[in-house]
């Protein structure tokens, strides 16, 4: 099982170290199932994948199954094998998952701008409080995912006038090129900004960072930690207990397409803004806010 690993970094430079973790974890775990059933994990025979998809589909979701023959379709075009994923069987099996599961996708807590102050006010006023306001504030402006708002450096920013910054998103998952997006700061977002860099006294490398002792390391936050500091933020803000439990990584996001609606952008603007390529995706997001809002 040695191979498929280092078939694996094939893939280095080529795909998202996002990505990669998913091949990685989605067939380590198809070949777990696997030795514990005495089965050939690679090659796979098309039988045995439509009887892991078959067995799992009552504790994985159909995403999560998917993304596991996302990874075992990928190992064995590496190592040359025949797609196992690719046959009759397997496809009736995704079928019958999906279908037992059927049910609408659910979406995190949007952090629309009433939110968004909240969660503001909520930030300490130390450095961790400083870091957790740009954090908030550049993510919101932005409509960034967790994984490109970590990734912003301080190189991304270009200055404007009457002190604003503009942000470059270098690269997002539908970005595959890295041409990467313009986004635009507002002036609080701004002067967060150029606290947060006072305070840290950077000048190059990650704007988002870890503190531990009273210092900002020069080391990108993990994707997680923006879930988890929203979560804390909402928790500290005195939002209802069932709210928080919906407040993810995605909810600035989120909340920036429905504020954006709000204020009466149309659907083609959002898509710009926040770089999105389906109009559907979009549709989603804001199908949840209060009918009352058109009255």
């Amino acid at each position: 099982m040695v191979a498929w690993r280092k078939a694996l970094q094939r893939l280095d430079g080529a795909f998202s170290d996002h990505t990669l973790r998913s091949y990685r974890s989605g067939f380590e775990a198809f070949s777990q199932w696997c030795r514990r059933r005495r089965k050939t994990a690679l090659p796979a025979a098309p039988e045995t994948v439509a009887e892991y998809i078959e067995e799992e589909a009552g504790r994985l979701k159909p995403a999560t199954l998917k993304q596991r023959l996302c990874a075992i379709r990928k190992i064995h075009r590496l190592c040359e094998h025949q797609d196992p994923t690719d046959d009759e069987n397997v496809e009736l099996a995704m079928r019958r998952a999906r279908r037992s599961q059927a049910a609408r996708p659910k979406q995190a807590l949007g952090l629309t701008a009433n939110l968004r102050d909240e969660l503001l006010l909520a930030c300490s006023d130390d450095l961790i409080g400083l870091r957790d306001k740009v954090m908030v504030s550049v993510g919101f402006d932005t409509l960034c995912r967790r994984g490109e708002l970590v990734a912003i450096s301080v190189e991304d920013l270009t200055a404007k006038g009457q002190g604003r910054y503009s942000v470059l998103v270098r690269r997002a998952k539908n970005d595959l090129e890295g041409a990467g997006r313009i986004s635009h700061l507002s002036t609080q977002s701004s002067r967060l900004v150029d606290q947060w860099l006072a305070a840290i006294g950077a000048q190059s490398g990650p704007l988002l960072r870890p503190v531990y002792c009273r210092k900002a390391l020069a080391l990108y936050l993990e994707p997680l930690t923006v879930s988890r500091v929203l979560k804390k933020l909402a928790a500290r803000a005195d939002v209802e207990p069932e709210l928080v439990q919906k407040v993810s990584g995605h909810s600035l996001r989120v909340g920036a397409a429905q504020q954006l609606t709000l204020d009466g952008r149309g659907i083609l603007q959002i898509m710009r803004v926040g770089g999105w390529r389906s109009m559907n995706v979009v549709a989603r997001y804001v199908e949840n806010m209060d009918i009352d809002v058109w009255n």
